[in-house]
């Protein structure tokens, strides 16, 4: 049985990406995305705000995120809107 919750086919992307915080931005790895989300892993393990913005790979546009979860320097986030 599956213990995956994101409802939602997840693909790998294996890009570096950036979260936007209030305090400048953070340099991450993006493991993987799906329409309603990404894992990430930021390169210091700080506290994420609970809503920030982060790109996934540097020449996209940045999406509006929630935090769902963090652990250390990995983080979920859930996209909003």
């Amino acid at each position: 049985m599956s213990d995956d919750r994101r409802g939602a086919y997840r693909r790998n992307a294996f890009t570096f990406g950036a979260v936007e915080t209030g305090a400048g931005e953070i340099g991450c790895l993006v493991w993987d995305v799906t329409e309603t989300g990404a894992l990430i892993e930021i390169e210091q393990a700080v506290d994420l705000p609970e809503r920030l913005r982060v790109r996934l790979a540097p020449e996209t546009a940045p999406h509006e995120a929630s935090v769902a979860w963090q652990n250390g320097k990995r983080a979920g986030i859930a996209f909003s809107g």
